[in-house]
């Protein structure tokens, strides 16, 4: 009786999105993901280039643009103890969580930043800082890029 009790309460806890994973150090897995030895998070409402993507800057020249986005989050997350509250899982199995350097709302920082999107399909959360990066012309933004929703479908094998 006890054990399901506990569990109803741990099924209720991941419904309401009040379950947290354990904090610390997480490396940037790319731009909108994170790993922790065998857990992986994917940052709640937000998309950014793959890994493989390539983007134009604002001369035209191509860059490896899922290469920055992934440096910029390992940046933000270098040495920092990182809290992460689930919110759902994804497909692949990867805890969807919004995640936190201290007060730091790390998914909303790579969309103010312009190195993610605003990942409309799954939230409008972040909409407002995309509209002030892709205004300031930051990150992808300073110059053309296909989004990574549309990369993907094109590139089923490069991700």
């Amino acid at each position: 009786m006890l054990m399901a009790v506990l569990l109803g309460a741990l099924f209720a806890a991941r419904e309401s999105g009040v379950m947290e994973l354990d904090d610390g150090y997480y490396r940037a897995a790319d731009g909108d993901s994170l790993r922790r030895d065998q857990t992986s998070v994917r940052l709640h409402g937000i998309d950014a280039p793959e890994l493989a993507q390539r983007c134009r800057d604002e001369h035209g020249e191509d860059y490896a643009c899922g290469r920055d986005a992934q440096r910029i989050l390992e940046g933000l997350i270098d040495g920092v103890d990182i809290s992460c509250t689930m919110l759902d899982q994804d497909r692949y199995g990867r805890s969807v969580a919004l995640c936190k350097a201290g007060e730091l709302d790390i998914n909303g920082e790579m969309v103010r930043l312009g190195w993610a999107t605003a990942y409309r399909r799954h939230s409008s959360t972040y909409i407002g800082l995309e509209t002030e990066a892709r205004q300031a012309k930051r990150g992808i933004w300073r110059g053309g890029f296909q989004s990574p929703e549309q990369w993907r479908e094109r590139h089923p094998r490069n991700y």
